[in-house]
């Protein structure tokens, strides 16, 4: 078995989306695990499942970036549209290039925690891991006042190799002092700290 951070998430009363709001959700979501799979060099294996779920495994050192840039992909889509997302670390085995098979005590977690995950949390951390926890409920009030613009930001600025802005304002054609705007208006910085200081 392998050590994982294992993401399980749902999206936000899928339900009442417009039109085609599912479906770009989950292009953005691709579209973080490939960043992710940048970061640590090995694929993230998302995969969809029930219609309006889904689940990947990261590598511990990026847990909450993890967390955080799931959580600005489908903010990106429409500040009105978001997931929940309940992270486990632990051991567990990936037979195949998706999750369907994956198995171990960290996936049983994950998804144990999704589904025990109180009303009004948007993440949470399964087990005994009170600092993450303690982060996790604290970043819920930063992420969640997050615009469509903030969250494009948010995301290229998590890469744990620290874009500098301008970096940054290329990929998104943007100005250095429109991204500057945005990390001071999302708050990103905090929570970059923040994985800095907790994730393995």
């Amino acid at each position: 078995m392998t050590n994982y951070a294992v993401l399980t998430g749902d999206i936000v009363k899928s339900s009442q989306l417009p039109e085609g709001g599912l479906d770009r959700i989950f292009a953005n979501l691709q579209h973080a695990a490939d960043v992710i799979a940048g970061w640590q060099d090995a694929p993230t294996y998302l995969t969809r499942n029930r219609g309006d779920g889904w689940q990947m495994a990261v590598a511990p050192r990026f847990a909450l970036r993890a967390v955080f840039a799931a959580r600005a992909a489908v903010r990106m889509a429409d500040k009105r549209f978001d997931t929940r997302i309940a992270l486990a670390i632990g051991d567990g085995t990936i037979p195949g290039p998706t999750l369907a098979d994956a198995r171990g005590p960290v996936f049983t977690a994950s998804g144990q925690a999704l589904e025990a995950m109180p009303r009004r949390r948007d993440m949470v951390v399964a087990g005994d891991q009170g600092t993450l926890a303690i982060a996790l409920r604290l970043s819920e009030e930063i992420i969640k006042r997050w615009t469509e613009a903030q969250a494009a930001v948010a995301l290229r600025a998590l890469d744990p190799l620290g874009p500098t802005q301008e970096t940054i304002a290329a990929a998104l054609e943007l100005s250095q002092q429109g991204v500057q705007k945005h990390i001071e208006a999302s708050g990103v910085d905090a929570l970059i700290d923040v994985c800095e200081a907790l994730d393995g």
